[in-house]
């Protein structure tokens, strides 16, 4: 893997470096936001599997490039360091795009570890399917009946997470650590917001539906299309509801 590392500490960035020489990743490290656009625009020249990115920047927070990034359809992983270990905090960044979040101080050779667990997750290939809906991890991209689906960075991954529990119930802690990958807050809603979005986007033709377990959580439950040549309204063509 390459990693591309931004963050204006000279100290940081020497330990940092050092921490990932360490575990034979290359990497380059900038100080600025301006650097890293400059490095990451380099395109097939220069190519990076994750940037790790600090929030406190001079000139531009940490949050508003990795806004600007996806914004600009660059979808390269992004690991966002910061001081702050509020909730909240952690929510926006990762409802920006961010695929983890990492609180300072900490040890490095965690941080390497989870640099590698967000690459494991991010270079995964299968295609994921539940009745008529197909999530392609390599692009990221949600097809309902071979049509595209308007989804959010976050509703990919709460998808993801479903469609990948085959039919098993996702506790809310459970959707917090893996998606939001924080402990769980009892008075966040995010995910309560990200399930309500999803049920409409959904809702159209019912083959695929998140359904609510009491006391468990939620999990898929599809159907699959009625084999060709056969009336939809037919009790024999159709084929019972199945969880995944």
């Amino acid at each position: 893997m390459k990693i591309l590392l931004v963050d204006d500490d000279p100290a940081f960035r020497h330990l940092a470096s050092m921490a990932l020489s360490e575990a034979s990743i290359e990497h380059q490290a900038v100080p600025t936001a301006n650097d890293a656009m400059r490095a990451l625009a380099q395109g097939k020249h220069k190519t990076f599997d994750l940037v790790l990115l600090d929030q406190e920047l001079p000139g531009m927070k940490g949050s508003e490039l990795l806004a600007c990034l996806r914004r600009s359809g660059i979808l390269t992983p992004v690991v966002l360091i910061s001081v702050r270990d509020g909730v909240s905090e952690k929510i926006k960044a990762l409802d920006l795009g961010a695929d983890d979040y990492v609180v300072k101080p900490f040890e490095f050779n965690e941080l390497v570890a989870r640099l590698r667990a967000v690459l494991r997750r991010n270079h995964t290939t299968e295609t994921l399917r539940a009745g008529n809906i197909e999530l392609d991890p390599i692009t990221r991209r949600a097809l309902r009946s071979g049509k595209p689906m308007d989804l959010t960075a976050r509703e990919f991954d709460v998808l993801w997470l479903l469609i990948q529990a085959q039919g098993r119930a996702v506790s809310r802690s459970e959707f917090l650590h893996r998606v939001w990958d924080f402990d769980f807050d009892p008075e966040t809603n995010s995910l309560q917001v990200h399930i309500s979005r999803l049920r409409r986007k959904l809702s159209s033709d019912g083959a695929a539906r998140i359904e609510t377990v009491r006391g468990e959580g939620y999990r898929v439950v599809s159907k699959d299309p009625p084999a060709p040549g056969l009336d939809n309204g037919d009790i024999n063509g159709k084929k019972p509801a199945k969880i995944f």
